[in-house]
């Protein structure tokens, strides 16, 4: 029975890779992959390019590192325009090690007090945006996590938030478990509000209520570090909708989803390739960290006294060296 299910598996890949790669090379509508952002010298497996198939994105056994930046694009009371008012509340260094077949995740909580590229030190969600940075923006954000951890950074992809809510909703949901109180909150200054609410122990969530689920923090007691535990264990959740034999027919809509409203400089051949390599491997394939350090108030930041979380710099870069 072992031996069937195993060969179910293998099957269930192959078909699903062809699905990714078939519907890659017929279904992209929007302008927003293979595109680099970044102020980097062009590199020698960019030069040659061929949407048309899987093309291999790992250099021989050399570990492939990806900044993936979660961003809200919602309008506020004083920001109406979607393009001007995007916040990193998500940063999340993916690192691949194609020999071992792993992957490793590490989280860089939003208010990690680092300096920014080429200037002092703030939080490092700040480097995203151009009202604190003129030259702020997705380069500005690359180069400081890459002084920061002492890495040099392969890919990036912007995932907006809208992507979370459509993916949810064609997966039919995602039971998640509230280990706390019940909890109700609205923040009005989003348009729209933003509501949470949560009952202590399964959940049943849509799209819009992960997403809701995904921003909560204040009913926990570590806050934003709580917060990016119960994303790290989200994403797993999906791992496993996304890898059930259930969703092979749904991969067009997914794809659709992709192709919408994720931004990054993976071609279509590559991203085909990751997600082959990816439907691969298992959950226990993969790890999840956040960056040790501890929360300090009072730090003068553009005049205002704030709470920064401040990283002990040594171990993060150990810890993005290994797995």
């Amino acid at each position: 029975m072992k031996y069937i299910y195993r060969i179910f598996v293998v099957l269930s890949i192959i078909i699903l890779s062809l699905i990714v790669l078939i519907a890659y090379r017929i279904k992209p509508q929007y302008e927003n992959k293979g595109i680099d952002q970044l102020n980097r010298p062009q590199r020698k497996e960019d030069q040659i390019f061929d949407d048309k198939n899987l093309i291999n994105v790992f250099e021989g056994d050399n570990e492939l590192r990806i900044l993936l930046l979660g961003v809200d694009k919602s309008k506020t009371k004083d920001k109406y325009d979607d393009g001007e008012n995007m916040r990193t509340d998500t940063i999340m260094l993916f690192t691949i090690f194609p020999e071992d077949k792993k992957v490793q995740i590490v989280s860089i909580p939003r208010d990690s007090y680092v300096r920014i590229h080429g200037y002092d030190k703030h939080k490092i969600n700040s480097a995203f945006n151009p009202r604190v940075y003129p030259d702020g923006g997705l380069d500005l954000t690359v180069k400081t996590v890459e002084d920061f951890l002492d890495v040099e950074i392969d890919h990036y992809a912007i995932v907006d938030y809208k992507a979370v809510i459509e993916i949810v909703d064609t997966l039919g949901g995602i039971d998640i478990y509230w280990d706390h109180p019940d909890y109700s909150y609205t923040d009005d200054w989003v348009i729209p509000p933003l509501e949470i609410n949560l009952k202590r122990g399964n959940n049943h969530l849509d799209g819009i209520n992960a997403v809701s689920y995904l921003r909560a923090r204040k009913a926990l007691d570590d806050q934003d570090i709580g917060r990016i535990k119960n994303q790290q264990d989200f994403l797993m959740l999906l791992f496993d909708k996304i890898k059930n034999p259930a969703t092979f027919f749904k991969i067009p809509r997914l794809l659709d989803i992709v192709d919408q409203y994720i931004e990054t400089d993976f071609s279509y051949g590559q991203l085909a390739f990751l997600a082959k390599f990816g439907l691969s491997l298992e959950r226990s394939d993969i790890s999840a960290h956040t960056l040790e350090g501890r929360d300090r108030s009072g730090v003068n930041l553009g005049g205002y006294k704030v709470d920064v979380y401040e990283v002990d710099i040594e171990k993060a870069r150990e810890l993005v060296k290994s797995y």
